[in-house]
């Protein structure tokens, strides 16, 4: 699951969320290394053959496999960590080329949980504060959307009842 929970309480606790990804570095680099290791020996079967241009391209296919799966590899390090007190909210995201900070205050913060009418798109969870909406979870499915969005609402809004604000219509 790609939620983390630590150090949860009634007022406070931290929230971190990371793409789903199932194969470490290591493996990623396993596969690889055997996916190269296998089309250098049918290439230098071809070149034993005599279809010599078929080791350069395969070389160079090999190199293009590689610059993909690191921009896929730099890609699942990004992460989303809420921190959650009783005066403020804070939501670091964190992605491989820059690192993004919003503080908001807790008593101000309004959580919204929105589904698509249709069911045709993902839902999504807003935490919106003086005016400015930040979308949090975009890597998390429905349910786990709507889970932490009641996971959030919990904590902020102290004891599972949401605060009367203007948006709880909104928020499901």
């Amino acid at each position: 699951m790609p939620v983390c929970l630590s150090d949860v309480s009634e007022t406070s606790g931290r929230i971190e969320i990371r793409p789903n990804r199932s194969v470490t570095r290591k493996g990623m680099t396993l596969i690889y290394i055997g996916i190269c290791a296998a089309a250098i020996v049918v290439a230098l079967r071809f070149w034993w053959l005599g279809a010599w241009m078929v080791l350069p391209i395969t070389v160079l296919e090999l190199l293009v496999l590689g610059l993909a799966f690191r921009m896929v590899e730099r890609a699942t390090r990004s992460c989303e960590t809420i921190d959650l007190s009783e005066k403020a909210v804070s939501v670091v995201q964190k992605g491989w080329r820059l690192d993004r900070e919003w503080r908001y205050p807790t008593y101000w913060v309004q959580v919204i949980f929105r589904p698509d009418p249709r069911g045709w798109y993902p839902s999504r969870l807003y935490l919106r504060s003086h005016g400015d909406t930040l979308e949090v979870g975009s890597w998390l499915n429905d349910d786990e959307r709507f889970q932490l969005s009641q996971d959030l609402a919990k904590i902020i809004y102290g004891g599972g009842g949401l605060r009367s604000t203007p948006s709880s219509q909104a928020q499901t």
